[in-house]
């Protein structure tokens, strides 16, 4: 069988890359957004899915709300109890596939951020959809922080690097024009460890995400182009989508 990029991209150095992004600086802007736009009601329950080490997660749990975190990493979910642990924060977790979430009409909100959206193939990508559809309330909404060929391609660099936290970056980009998909190779140094590892992800026009949210039963669709609140227009620096389930969406 086939390993997928996922299975194995989340660990080692990537971690240590990943932990240094965990600021409030970072993080109490998405959840000031959230409350801001969505006007959630005061203890609503949240699923983050992929939660990573729970960065959003805890903020929203540190507000009130009752968080429900899901991740297929170990090394992330482990992070993310511990962390949790530490803060005095209670939140629900969960070692689980985003696209066989095992819950029905439970969250009043659901979020996939950081573009983690994208990471499977098509039908899979609509499989994730309806998964969430099913585990949110009627009403309820899913909320996804995304880059999209209008985000990416006014500024598209074949190579980039990064540092942060004694860790450096390298990616050399590449766009599928006939799958959709923004195909990365990475190389992590850290500590004089060196890892090359490989990403996928499926970029969706508003357009296309639009039909896709609409086929699982989704509708009432926002569109931004910051944590601000900015509309979203082509020079957007991402995309944060926001989409309202039916009624009848989801199943029982």
């Amino acid at each position: 069988m086939k390993r997928e990029w996922w299975q194995s991209f989340f660990r080692g150095p990537w971690l240590d890359f990943q932990r240094t992004m965990d600021r409030p600086e970072r993080v109490v802007p998405v959840a000031d957004f959230l409350e801001r736009e969505l006007d959630l009601p005061a203890g609503a329950r949240v699923l983050d899915a992929p939660c990573g080490e729970g960065r959003i997660a805890r903020e929203m749990a540190r507000r009130g709300y009752r968080v429900t975190g899901l991740d297929l990493a170990p090394g992330l979910l482990r992070d993310a109890e511990q962390l949790a642990r530490r803060d005095g924060l209670d939140i629900e977790w969960h070692r689980g596939d985003m696209r066989e979430l095992p819950w029905r009409r439970r969250f009043d909100l659901a979020l996939c951020w950081w573009g983690s959206f994208g990471y499977f193939s098509d039908s899979e990508n609509r499989r994730h959809v309806k998964a969430v559809a099913r585990a949110l309330k009627p009403g309820g909404r899913f909320a996804i922080d995304t880059h999209s060929p209008e985000t990416l391609f006014p500024g598209f660099l074949q190579r980039q690097w990064a540092e942060d936290g004694g860790v450096i970056l390298f990616s050399r980009n590449s766009y599928d024009v006939d799958s959709g998909r923004v195909e990365t190779e990475w190389e992590f140094i850290h500590e004089g460890r060196r890892r090359s590892a490989r990403s996928s992800i499926r970029l969706y026009t508003l357009r296309e995400l639009r039909e896709l949210f609409a086929a699982a039963g989704f509708g009432d669709f926002q569109s931004y182009g910051s944590l601000e609140g900015d509309p979203f227009e082509l020079d957007s620096r991402r995309l944060v989508f926001v989409a309202r389930k039916g009624r009848a969406a989801g199943g029982p």
